[in-house]
């Protein structure tokens, strides 16, 4: 989805950009750049594929890293740090 299209299906479901980001409390800018790709934020397009009931790699299908997801927690991380030590460690 381009920005005029993630602006219209947000309108569709009584919503804006200036809402979203005053909820999120980020600037209605930052809203309005993710959405068109000029910035990046995880937070901010997981927010719009909430709202918009839909996956964020079919709203986002041009930006590879909202596609993978991240590790939330700090026992997360370091699991995946511990994996990446071995990793390396055995090569």
């Amino acid at each position: 989805m381009d920005r005029n299209q993630i602006k219209k299906a947000l309108a569709e479901k009584g919503y804006d950009f200036s809402m979203l980001a005053e909820v999120m409390e980020r600037s209605p800018s930052l809203v309005s750049k993710v959405a068109a790709r000029q910035a990046r934020s995880r937070l901010i397009a997981n927010a719009i594929a909430k709202v918009l009931d839909t996956d964020i790699r079919d709203i986002f299908p041009d930006v590879v890293e909202y596609h993978h997801p991240k590790a939330t927690s700090n026992s997360e991380r370091e699991q995946r740090k511990e994996q990446l030590a071995k990793l390396l460690k055995d090569k």
